[in-house]
């Protein structure tokens, strides 16, 4: 497995890759009796998500069965192969883990059983907002058309989300692991290997759009409120920095084995993040169930000073409510003002994550996305990438038009409440993009041959999608 190596999107969205024969953690532990008590080593079984699973006719919980004969490229139902020979496969899937921040982690488990509900249906919602996205945004199939790998629609990924509640220090820790299988069908009818190169390039984009969401549901459905720092993995108000500290067990160790094992050099600190948390990462311990670590919790809490029943206090009143996005303009500025300082020019996929941690209130994907193209398009079309330019794309190897950090500040700032008014709030927004890669689908999905008159609608749906070379 490959963690991927920057800091930041360890934090916000962790995304490594399941080698064959690799996949049995996710599913080895739902044994009977143990799953429906919550137990750490049986956390509840699965659910199977995405158009893909659908079209298999997968919904509902996720069976050892079906999950692993779906990692070998064979048809959940059956014996029948997914796909040409896969014996020289050697990536079952993807996993992308969508981390809650320590503060939503301690109310999910320690606040009363209503407000952890709460927390619970906000963090499903979230993270199937960013899969959302991502079935949009990052999936396709791999294809060889006259020599060069090009990438076609698909009917969509097929997922396995599994819930967890626990670090592997035993300390609350609200995450979901989502399996997505690298077998995809075309829309040409063929199944094959999925291109992960989009799910690696939308990584972060995806990961901001969950925090973002994840904002907008607390907000709505128990009234918090949220301090967001920039790297925009944002705190409920009122759960207390050393609480957290002092249930960030994981987080503890690996700063210290960083501090023992720090050595000059540019660059080191990159690596050394990605071996220390290997280095201090313990086996999990399968005997003990969430239920039974509770009072260890609150006893841990109670000897440093802590009252737990003040988690009730972040609790506002605004609860139950539609509630409208805030995207913090002068944030968003700032953000590709330090871009620009930086001296990086961004793609809009660096834009989706500017827009997002400036949400502090929180967002939809339909409103990040909304901002987001408001923005591109105010650009003068020398400074964007048109269908026409395909032929440089692939001479130069760039995944995305590079866009101009200091012109996009001067927009947010020339163009105001205008980049926010009147915004999608549906999650679904329609770009031109989009446009161009339905009909793609639509014609490779008709002509069911890839070196027929699809493949030129097929390579401008790579493009926009931001991961064709």
């Amino acid at each position: 497995m490959t963690l991927h190596s920057d800091p930041e999107v360890v934090r916000v969205l962790t995304l490594h890759t399941v080698r064959v024969g690799r996949y049995g953690y996710y599913v080895e532990d739902l044994v009977p009796g143990r799953a429906e008590g919550g137990g750490i080593g049986g956390e509840p079984p699965g659910r199977w998500h995405g158009p893909g699973a659908a079209a298999l006719g997968l919904e509902g919980d996720v069976t050892t069965e079906q999950f692993s004969r779906l990692m070998t490229g064979v048809h959940p139902e059956g014996d029948r192969p997914l796909g040409a020979d896969r014996r020289r496969v050697t990536v079952a899937a993807y996993d992308q883990t969508f981390c809650a921040p320590k503060s939503v982690s301690l109310l999910h488990a320690l606040a009363r059983d209503e407000v952890a509900a709460a927390v619970a249906t906000g963090h499903r919602e979230a993270v199937d907002a960013a899969l959302g996205y991502l079935a949009t945004r990052a999936v396709g199939a791999r294809r060889s058309v006259e020599g060069a790998r090009q990438v076609l629609p698909t009917t969509g990924p097929i997922s396995g989300v599994f819930l967890h509640r626990t670090s592997r220090a035993l300390d609350p820790h609200l995450h979901a692991h989502v399996v997505t299988a690298n077998v995809v069908e075309g829309a040409d009818g063929r199944w094959s290997a999925l291109d992960g190169r989009g799910l690696f390039a939308h990584a972060r984009a995806a990961g901001s759009l969950y925090h973002a969401t994840l904002r907008l549901q607390l907000r709505a459905r128990l009234g918090v409120s949220w301090e967001v720092p920039s790297h925009g993995m944002g705190d409920v108000v009122g759960v207390e920095p050393g609480l957290r500290q002092l249930f960030s067990q994981r987080s503890a160790a690996i700063r210290e084995h960083l501090y023992r094992t720090a050595r000059p050099g540019p660059g080191a600190h990159r690596h050394r993040s990605t071996g220390a948390f290997y280095a201090t990462r313990p086996e999990k311990d399968a005997t003990r169930s969430v239920e039974s670590l509770v009072p260890e919790w609150r006893a841990r809490a109670a000897e440093v000073g802590y009252d737990l029943s003040a988690l009730g206090r972040t609790i506002g009143p605004r609860r139950d409510e539609q509630v409208a996005a805030r995207v913090d303009l002068d944030r968003l500025a700032e953000g590709l003002d330090r871009a620009r300082c930086a001296g990086r020019e961004v793609t809009d996929r660096d834009v989706v994550v500017l827009v997002a941690r400036a949400a502090v209130g929180g967002a939809t994907v339909g409103e990040v996305e909304g901002v987001t193209g408001r923005l591109v398009e105010s650009l003068d079309a020398t400074h964007r990438l048109g269908p026409a330019r395909w032929d440089e794309v692939r001479r130069s190897g760039l995944h995305r038009p590079r866009l101009d950090a200091g012109r996009l500040g001067d927009v947010v700032r020339r163009s105001g409440d205008d980049l926010v008014r009147d915004l999608p709030d549906d999650g679904r927004a329609i770009s031109r993009g989009d446009r161009i890669a339905k009909d793609a689908g639509r014609e490779a999905a008709r002509v069911r041959d890839p070196s027929r008159a699809g493949v030129d609608l097929v390579r401008t749906r790579a493009v926009d999608r931001g991961w064709e070379r």
